[in-house]
């Protein structure tokens, strides 16, 4: 078993990271290649302006999208924001980081330890709803795939293994391994499937707000 976490926590950590980091510049290089191909008038015309409140209106709670569908669409911003705040700063994180990359540490920063188990069955009980609503709401079953299902498991896993190698005994020789393996898994995922839209969302609607705005309004 030391074996196995040894290259869990060794050589397979580093390689998820890589594949991480590299495909999400790839993924980003790729996209601006394309816009700058398909929508060359959207550069020429490029404002500052149109991208910064076009971001604005899309990060805040004050658009039609909250406004057609309030309930879902703050239970997407309190997912989203967990999802970032707990992997983050959660001590135990922060205290393998500093012990794993040369010192470095944030830990003034670092969640009040009893915040972690909260906002982690918040994360989960939140996926688990959109999970749910997948299977049950006709208009978002339609236009879901298997793949979509997979990847709100994939979210959850890490919370959820990471829940229970931190607060129970169950297999506990195996959890923290397992729980590094499902972070793995989803940052090796994250550049390659729909997660992502973590970092295209920016771009995107960077392209929608300059589009809009040479129009005369932001998006």
């Amino acid at each position: 078993m030391e074996a196995i976490s040894g290259f869990v926590e060794g050589p397979l950590l580093w390689a998820a990271w890589i594949v991480f980091i590299g495909g999400s510049i790839i993924r980003l290089i790729s996209f601006f290649r394309r816009a700058k191909q398909r929508d060359k008038i959207v550069f020429q015309n490029f404002r500052w302006k149109y991208v910064l409140l076009t971001w604005l209106r899309f990060l805040l709670p004050f658009n039609q999208t909250v406004a057609k569908n309030p309930v879902f669409s703050i239970l997407g911003y309190v997912f989203h924001l967990c999802l970032i705040v707990v992997p983050l700063f959660i001590v135990a994180h922060i205290m393998y980081w500093e012990e794993s990359v040369w010192g470095w540490s944030w830990y003034s920063l670092a969640l009040p330890d009893s915040w972690t188990p909260v906002l982690t069955w918040i994360v989960i009980g939140i996926g688990a709803v959109f999970f749910i609503r997948r299977l049950v709401r006709p208009e978002v079953r339609i236009l879901s795939k298997p793949g979509d299902y997979l990847l709100v498991i994939v979210t959850i896993l890490p919370f959820l293994t990471g829940f229970l190698a931190s607060h129970t005994s169950f297999l506990s020789d195996y959890m923290r391994t397992i729980h590094i393996l499902c972070g793995e898994l989803m940052l090796v995922l994250i550049p390659l499937t729909k997660l992502s839209h973590y970092m295209l969302f920016f771009p995107s609607r960077m392209v929608i707000g300059v589009e809009w705005g040479r129009r005369g309004y932001v998006a």
